[in-house]
């Protein structure tokens, strides 16, 4: 459950959303439009690939920290 920066086209400047609370991005034309839970949407800059690959990239990190630096098979400590 990332959280997500991207920049919204509307009303300029930064928006912070919880990608869990996502339920689809679509394209209209130029326009990237991301639909959230309770129905709210918001039109950013970015494009659907690049939020899933930030999305992915977020996820991966965790799940690194998450497991540290230890050896696969063996315990931390």
């Amino acid at each position: 459950m990332p959280m997500i920066k991207l920049n919204r086209i509307n009303k300029g400047g930064e928006i912070v959303l919880n990608s869990e609370h996502i339920v689809f991005i679509e394209t209209e034309s130029r326009s990237t439009t991301v639909h959230l839970t309770h129905n709210l949407l918001f039109s950013v800059e970015e494009t659907p690939s690049g939020i899933a690959e930030l999305i992915e990239r977020l996820e991966s990190a965790r799940f690194r920290n998450a497991m540290g630096e230890t050896e696969p098979g063996k315990l931390p400590g």
